[in-house]
């Protein structure tokens, strides 16, 4: 019993570092080196840390000229009626391996 004790304690205490460790993480982990990489990092400067790791992410449609649109779908309660927000970004490849995000709320 004090052995399952222990066990589940350090468990725990793990998931709690992570968590504590994921925002400090994040601008070295997201880069701008893929769309979906780049799309977190971009929710990440918008004031979402854990966010951007938690995001669901779909991408809509592609063109060459235009980028890629993706729709994310943020759970933030704090700062909608609903508990969602909608939002909406461009990711477009401007260099090999360097990828220029925009993004806004949906309608």
């Amino acid at each position: 019993m004090k052995r399952r004790t222990k066990i589940m304690l350090s468990i725990l205490v793990t998931v709690l570092i992570i968590l504590i460790l994921m925002p400090p993480l994040s601008p070295v982990y997201f880069n701008d080196s893929s769309e979906k990489v780049a799309i977190r990092h971009e929710i990440y400067k918008m004031g979402y840390p854990y966010q951007s790791y938690f995001t669901i992410l779909q991408k809509r449609e592609s063109d060459k000229s235009s980028g890629s649109l993706y729709s994310l779908m943020l759970f933030n309660a704090w700062k909608s009626e609903t508990g969602q927000t909608p939002y909406l970004c461009y990711s477009k490849k401007v260099t090999e391996g360097e990828y220029k995000v925009n993004c806004g709320t949906a309608p």
